[in-house]
């Protein structure tokens, strides 16, 4: 992890608030071993004006990764972290996202929001020691439950042959392709998602290839496979619902241009990622 991966991360903790400059300061020089006095000797400022930001920054952090920070365990401390993001927000991650704007435990998910809102969130199906309660007593309900499960599963586009990729699974080559670009640009994001999504034709689960997080905004790249008019008539209705739920862009990519042009297609997403209006 690099200086800059680590400020990234830290800063996503903080709901997206950068550190100021002195933060800034301390924050990486700590982070290359230097001492607070060090730290006053090539700077600018005063060896109690430093050790005075270092202590409120590492309270300030303290708090957003819930674990005490200090100067000698920054990096032990945000490795932890990320493992506990990852854990929640990478193994089978359901978001409840509706026309209005969905909620998960109340909190709004709107945006670039849902992603801070998702670090902290306490997923009870991504925790194998917590059991999952079904809100579903009667027969009736659970009859309903089966007959929804059913058709959930019928539009899953999932496939029998997966390819493993730092502890994900993914359906195509392509996938892989623009994983590891998202991967080597440091760019926040979130693979092969369930979105639990209200419909015309009632709830649904549909899969998400990518959910990618680019200053402050919540995007979505989809990989195309070969489809008819229909395929692509339901496309635009189910981007047009997500739109409308907070995912600022839907953008979608042919899969050979994935495939052979991985850069390309990850630097054209968060160019123009960063230009939509959140």
């Amino acid at each position: 992890m690099t200086v800059d991966e680590a400020i990234e991360i830290a800063e996503t903790a903080l709901n997206y608030d950068r550190l100021n400059k002195i933060q800034e300061i301390v924050f990486r020089q700590s982070w290359e071993g230097q001492s607070y006095k060090e730290i006053a000797a090539s700077t600018e400022y005063e060896y109690d004006y430093i050790k005075d930001a270092g202590a409120k920054l590492w309270k300030l952090l303290s708090t957003a990764l819930e674990e005490k920070v200090k100067k000698d365990n920054l990096k032990s401390v945000l490795k932890r972290y990320l493992r506990r993001s990852q854990v929640n927000l990478q193994r089978n991650l359901t978001i409840e996202v509706n026309l209005s704007g969905a909620n998960l435990s109340g909190a709004n998910l709107s945006g670039a929001g849902l992603f801070a809102n998702l670090v902290k969130a306490d997923l009870y199906q991504t925790d194998s020691h917590k059991p999952i309660i079904p809100d579903a007593s009667t027969e009736s309900n659970q009859e309903n439950r089966a007959s929804e499960d059913e058709q959930n599963q019928e539009i899953q586009p999932y496939s029998e042959n997966t390819i493993d990729w730092n502890g994900f699974c993914f359906h195509s080559d392509a996938q892989v392709k623009i994983a590891e670009t998202l991967d080597r640009t440091s760019t926040l994001f979130i693979p092969n998602s369930q979105l639990r999504l209200a419909t015309p034709e009632g709830r649904q689960n549909l899969e998400a290839d990518f959910l990618i997080i680019h200053q402050n905004k919540l995007g979505m790249l989809k990989i195309d496979r070969e489809s008819s008019d229909q395929d692509a008539t339901e496309d635009e209705m189910c981007d047009r619902l997500f739109r409308d739920s907070g995912i600022c862009l839907v953008k979608h990519y042919d899969t050979t241009r994935c495939s052979e042009q991985p850069d390309l297609v990850v630097q054209e997403f968060l160019e123009i990622l960063s230009h939509v209006q959140a």
